[in-house]
């Protein structure tokens, strides 16, 4: 039997997206209470922690998008109104309205809508990022990325966010263990 090898934009893409799915998996499976349980203001519930991860690589979709002169170049977040259909008032959940930098006492005092609606939100930006990242061809993965203040790769880019899903990914499944429930997404 012959294997092929992946190309290395193939195997970004396959790990991305399962570390997606690993998100969606252990968020969906929650009940609602469990879904906005929060262990204190320093440890924000799974709703937030899936709607920061999902912000950013919506973020980073767009900026991709922009960057190789692609459509949409908007994110989900802002096409569907998001903020405005969640009362979340812009500018005030954090940089680039994705979290980053709000107090945690802000944080905490988010109101999510349901359960489902937060996945759905999640699931469309996850495979916006996904579809964005896939259009990267191998030969402009080591490209210093348009624009980019600290000379980084978009492949350097694409790691920075990877490894912000995987520690949101491991904030998730902490807060499934302080619930009692199993914490590995893998499992």
């Amino acid at each position: 039997m012959v294997v092929e090898s992946r190309s290395a934009s193939a195997s970004v893409v396959r790990y991305y997206g399962l570390t997606h799915e690993r998100l969606l998996k252990v968020s969906a499976d929650l009940s609602p209470a469990q879904f906005s349980w929060s262990a204190g203001t320093s440890l924000h519930s799974v709703a937030w922690q899936l709607w920061h991860s999902a912000r950013w690589d919506d973020f980073f979709a767009a900026h991709l998008q922009q960057d190789f002169d692609r459509d949409p170049r908007t994110e989900v977040w802002r096409r569907d109104e998001l903020a405005q259909k969640w009362s979340f008032a812009s500018g005030s959940i954090g940089r680039r309205d994705a979290g980053t930098g709000m107090d945690d006492a802000a944080a905490e005092n988010m109101r999510f809508p349901e359960q489902a609606a937060v996945i759905d939100y999640s699931r469309r930006a996850f495979d916006f990022a996904l579809s964005a990242i896939s259009a990267i061809v191998d030969d402009d993965l080591t490209v210093v990325a348009k624009d980019d203040p600290d000379g980084d790769t978009y492949l350097d880019n694409i790691l920075i966010y990877f490894e912000h899903l995987n520690r949101h990914l491991g904030m998730i499944e902490a807060i499934r263990g302080l619930q009692g429930l199993a914490g590995s997404a893998t499992t």
